[in-house]
């Protein structure tokens, strides 16, 4: 599919799978908006955006999402750099593993800062932008952590509540705006690695089941999958696993 001129927006474009789905969406043509917590980060990103596609258009800014007044500054960016914004990637979010015992009360406020208030904040104010395009999809990166049957040992239990409520939050919004052209699309991957779309060796390795982990490259193609459907189909969750016999979730749609 190729997302010429579609202005995107990513947050979290900072390096791991935001830099990657920088990276991807400008080779397919996009025009993107990158905002990461701080501009090393996101410029880091840019700069490795222009080395696979020179001629992309890249905007940068700093917004921590765990901070309103930054995201209010963010939206008012976006809307001088542009008159539409054409696929939000509510990538953003805050790490927590361990035991709920084990976390701080600031890194549990900090979970819940950036991956569910921080999305809900960033989505609010950037649609207006979003209801000027004639094709806008918000798309949120979620997990499987947030699944009542979760078995995700690693994560945070707070971790998982905040993608729980992102998870309601775009459950929400699809029923509210269903009378817009505005489809909301939640992907829960599990555990995944991320080697560089730079590097096409690592990037098209095709992964069997004994390699314990899927790869970025998949989790991509089905955000991928879900965009690419014409208007009229939504795709509004995907479900992915690792396809182990302890995986709990085949993959659905």
């Amino acid at each position: 599919m190729s997302f010429e001129k579609k202005k995107v927006v990513i947050t979290g474009a900072s390096p791991d799978f935001g830099q990657t789905l920088a990276i991807l969406f400008a080779q397919m043509g996009a025009e993107l908006i990158l905002s990461a917590r701080t501009l090393d980060k996101v410029w880091t990103t840019a700069a490795l955006v222009k080395q696979a596609v020179p001629l992309a258009k890249v905007t940068c800014f700093q917004m921590n999402v765990s901070r309103p007044e930054d995201i209010i500054e963010f939206a008012s960016d976006v809307r001088r750099v542009t008159d539409r914004v054409d696929i939000l990637i509510n990538n953003a979010a805050y790490w927590l593993d361990g035991q709920l015992s084990d976390a701080s009360d600031e890194q549990i406020l900090e979970a819940f800062n950036s991956t569910a208030i921080g999305s809900t904040l960033v989505t609010k104010h950037l649609l207006p932008l979003l209801k000027q395009s004639d094709e806008a999809d918000v798309v949120f990166i979620n997990s499987t952590a947030s699944l009542p049957d979760n078995r995700h040992n690693r994560c945070n239990e707070a971790f998982s509540a905040a993608k729980a409520a992102q998870s309601t939050l775009a459950d929400q919004l699809r029923h509210r705006l269903s009378d817009t052209d505005i489809r909301f699309i939640t992907v829960y991957p599990p555990d995944f690695d991320n080697p560089s779309p730079l590097s096409d060796k690592d990037w098209n390795k095709v992964r069997q089941v004994e390699c314990g982990a899927m790869g970025a490259r998949n989790v991509f193609n089905a955000i991928n999958f879900a965009l690419e459907q014409d208007r009229i189909c939504s795709v509004d969750k995907i479900i992915m696993s690792n396809n182990r016999p302890e995986a709990v979730h085949p993959v659905g749609i």
